[in-house]
């Protein structure tokens, strides 16, 4: 398995060879605020107990799956 390390340290030098020490700084970055919001999905998902959970945390809604009317919210 690849680590976060190795990743970003590809990443660093990709930047590098290609755009100098600015193209390092921006694919650094990218390659953190990726790498953080992957982490924060993951663990996230991790501690609820169903997909239902997930879905309704990220929407922030009651009903995640839509009622049994199989409807939408808006008026007919």
């Amino acid at each position: 398995m690849i680590g976060a390390f190795t990743v970003g340290k590809k990443a660093l030098l990709f930047g590098y060879k290609r755009y100098g020490i600015p193209g390092a700084i921006a694919s650094g970055a990218v390659f953190l605020a990726g790498y953080v919001a992957v982490r924060r999905l993951l663990s996230g998902s991790a501690n609820a107990e169903s997909l239902e959970d997930v879905v309704e945390d990220e929407l922030g809604t009651s009903e995640a799956s839509g009622g049994a009317d199989g409807g939408g919210s808006g008026p007919n």
